[in-house]
């Protein structure tokens, strides 16, 4: 459906880095799993007097690392800041952060369609790393707030992009590839569900109007917990702006932006206040910690920055080797879970048909590498029918656990292919004299109608054929009629 404006977002990234500890003190990073509010808490993140923060080197390591795999600039000297605002999670009354010296300048975002070429690219402004807040806990048998500073001092990396998108979809897809990226890294669970990934909105459109174009002011819609709820945010807020500007609203009015909530429940922008301008924060160098010498980490320790094979390197090599891109992206679920089981068994047996076990075929990632190749193999050469020992892998497996060998398994269930080449030979020449038109097409260059061949093949050798070899031959047959 073609919209009457044009749509403009801007996103703000907060990943909280899984370090073992917090950012500038020795508390336990670990604020979901806490037995209890205010239990990981030392007088560094309670903001007490006199206490001096120190900074978590591998939380900087970990942030540099996300840069370098966004192509950012890594900043040579970084350094920290004091960002001001009063809110009861923040015991400092500041928080530590980096304002005009960020760690990582620059950088992109490719999203790629389905045959591995580029679709568009989100760029980014910057990403830097300053340390959570606590979080409060609203109603209750008390009826008043608490605060739980568990979450007090966690490093957090926010990463800010340009307002490069132009639709919800685009909206959604950047926060499912960035939360992707940062779990091949290793630097972040990522789990939107606990909080340790969150996004801020920033949300206008732009139209035509009167002959010229009009760009509403921008709404920012705050901590939003989900690509689905980003999703429907920008598309939620994008309508109201449109919508409250026909109505000769506020909107025609305000040169400002605006902060605003997002109403799960009732999928709805809820606008909240005007937004802080740079001059409220405050900034101000932050008095007690030194500046960053990036280049002084990586010539210590080079092996400290490699990067892994990232997403879409993943995505084009298996593109090539035939696997389908739906099938692709659900290699990496789970951890990539799969993604490496793949990647062990691919050295003896073809990825695309080791991807089809992995990933048509659940429990097939209880079993060793070992029996999964001896079973891919099998199926790959025609002994046993794919379709035919899917549904079994669960008993397959119980077999196997208590010490049955495979061959045994396949004899039991008789599910063993017998190939009798003098057989298939005949059922060959019947079929092809039977159909000469069918020959003549696949002569002209109609690949498709080979399966019809096999089929009759099949059909005609009861039983006595291996599929894979049956289409070998009827191929070879085919070609010399």
């Amino acid at each position: 459906m073609s919209l009457p404006y044009r749509i403009i977002v801007g996103l703000e990234i907060h990943v909280e880095l899984n370090t073992r500890t917090k950012m500038f003190c020795r508390c336990v990073n670990d604020p979901f799993h806490a037995e209890k509010p205010n239990q990981h808490v030392c007088p560094v993140c309670l903001g007490l007097p006199g206490a001096l923060p120190v900074p978590n080197e591998e939380a900087i390591r970990k942030s540099i690392l996300v840069g370098k795999a966004l192509g950012s600039t890594i900043a040579e000297l970084s350094k920290w800041d004091r960002k001001h605002y009063f809110y009861p999670d923040l015991p400092k009354g500041y928080q530590i952060s980096q304002y005009d010296m960020p760690l990582c300048i620059g950088g992109q975002l490719v999203l790629l369609n389905d045959k591995g070429e580029q679709e568009s690219v989100v760029r980014f402004e910057r990403a830097h790393l300053e340390e959570d807040a606590g979080k409060l806990q609203h109603g209750g048998k008390a009826g008043y707030s608490r605060v739980d500073l568990n979450r007090a001092g966690v490093p957090l990396l926010e990463m800010v992009s340009l307002p490069d998108m132009t639709s919800a979809a685009q909206a959604r897809r950047i926060m499912q590839e960035l939360q992707l990226l940062v779990r091949t890294l290793h630097v972040s669970d990522a789990d939107m569900e606990k909080g340790q990934m969150r996004c801020d909105v920033n949300i206008n459109i732009a139209f035509e109007h009167e002959g010229k174009e009009i760009k509403t002011p921008i709404t920012e819609v705050k901590n939003v917990n989900s690509s689905r709820a980003v999703e429907r945010a920008v598309a939620s807020e994008a309508q109201r702006q449109f919508d409250e500007w026909q109505a000769e609203g506020p909107i025609r009015k305000r040169t400002g932006k605006i902060t605003a909530g997002w109403d799960e429940d009732n999928e709805s922008v809820n606008v909240q206040r005007a937004k802080e301008g740079m001059a409220d924060y405050r900034y101000m160098p932050e008095p007690d910690l030194p500046p960053i010498a990036v280049f002084e980490l990586e010539q210590l320790n080079p092996e400290y920055m490699e990067l892994p094979e990232l997403p879409n390197d993943i995505r084009r090599s298996y593109l090539a080797k035939g696997l389908a891109a739906a099938d692709i992206e659900l290699l990496f679920d789970n951890g990539h879970r799969l993604l490496s089981a793949l990647r062990e068994l691919e050295t003896e047996v073809e990825a695309k048909e080791a991807a089809k076990w992995l990933i048509q075929v659940p429990g097939t990632e209880q079993l060793t590498p070992q029996q999964l190749k001896d079973i891919i193999r099998k199926t790959s050469a025609g002994v046993v029918s794919f379709s035919a020992l899917k549904p079994l892998i669960p008993e397959l497996l119980g077999q196997l656990q208590s010490g049955k060998n495979l061959d045994n398994f396949l004899e039991e269930k008789n599910l063993l292919q017998a190939h009798d080449d003098s057989v298939v030979q005949s059922a060959i020449a019947d079929v092809i004299r039977a159909n000469p038109q069918a020959v003549a097409d696949f002569k002209s260059g109609n690949e498709r109608i080979l399966g019809f061949f096999v089929g009759q093949v099949m059909k005609q050798s009861a039983g006595k054929a291996q599929p894979a070899r049956v289409q070998d031959a009827v191929r070879e047959a085919l070609t010399k009629a």
